[in-house]
């Protein structure tokens, strides 16, 4: 029987070329999003729920595989902040973090009955420091990464590994950025997750591209050092 994997939010972007990867290395692929997703394959199947929704819950255990090994969550929206738009930071934060609370509640109890099972998050570079432009964005990039590193230690004598993906540019619609360095395509950005995540000995965190996460690391050393954080 083929491993079984759950991508919630995979309509597009890093989701999409996530599924699309696995169904290639022979996996059994459930995918879960607020829109159908374009892929057709026999070893595929698509439940349309968004994580926001009340009863998102009961949905996510219907659509879960029986035999499940694998679970990522890639759903994920961010805008740029507007005074007169905050109910957008509430989605943000609700979408990001709140729904990866909400996919953990019901398939981590899944997760450890299987041997070998991974819970991934996708995280981002950006909750390295404040941001400005985006800042619920950034706060909900800090929330998941806290989260989910906090969550593998402390399953750290169970069977399951926990992988914060932490992200830079992907070039999916949430790109908004002018300025987009060391820019990875979806697929490539898959490839690259699906080598370590299924991997033996699966990281705690993971960071795509390194370049990108030192620069960020650079850039907030610098801001700490001139007071940048400081009003």
């Amino acid at each position: 029987m083929s491993p079984a994997a759950l991508i919630i939010g995979n309509s597009d972007g890093i989701g999409l070329a996530l599924t699309r990867e696995l169904l290639q290395r022979g996996w059994t692929v459930r995918g879960v999003s607020r829109r159908p997703a374009p892929i057709e394959h026999i070893a595929y199947s698509h439940t349309v729920a968004d994580v926001c929704a009340p009863r998102y819950r009961e949905t996510l255990r219907a659509a879960a595989p029986g035999e499940l090994s694998l679970c990522i969550y890639c759903a994920g929206i961010g805008e740029f902040f507007d005074a007169a738009r905050c109910e957008r930071d509430v989605d943000t934060l609700e979408t990001n973090l709140v729904g990866l609370a909400r996919t953990v509640e019901v398939v981590l109890p899944a997760l450890l009955g299987r041997p070998r099972a991974t819970l991934v998050g996708l995280s981002s570079l950006a909750d390295v420091m404040p941001s400005a432009l985006a800042p619920a964005y950034a706060a909900s990039k800090v929330g998941m990464s806290y989260y989910l590193e906090g969550t593998g230690r402390a399953l750290r004598r169970s069977s399951v590994r926990v992988v914060n993906v932490r992200l830079g540019f992907v070039d999916t619609k949430m790109a908004k950025a002018t300025v987009k360095p060391f820019m990875l395509s979806p697929a490539r950005a898959a490839e690259r997750i699906l080598a370590r995540v299924l991997s033996d000995s699966p990281p705690p965190r993971l960071d795509l591209p390194r370049r990108m996460a030192w620069l960020m690391r650079w850039a907030a050393a610098v801001a700490a050092l001139t007071g940048a954080f400081r009003r």
